[in-house]
């Protein structure tokens, strides 16, 4: 799913649905914000972001992520 589709469906976001190319951005928004972790399985963990800080990194790089997926579509 890409990032217009994680901010559409408004729910908290798993650190492995943020593209590799957006993760510094995001990670830099994020830091000193509070965020939620998922023990797996297999003895990992997962941060959980909370929706609503996702939604402002997005609102703040809106321009920038559609402007990508526009040219995704073109190419």
């Amino acid at each position: 799913m890409n990032l217009k589709g994680l901010y559409l469906r408004q729910r908290d976001v798993n650190e492995v649905e943020i593209p590799l190319h957006w993760k510094e951005s995001f990670n830099k928004f994020m830091f000193g914000k509070t965020c939620g972790v998922e023990h797996k399985d297999d003895g990992s963990i997962q941060f959980v972001y909370y929706w609503e800080d996702f939604s402002y990194w997005y609102k703040e790089n809106r321009v920038q992520i559609e402007r990508e997926l526009k040219l995704d579509d073109l190419l």
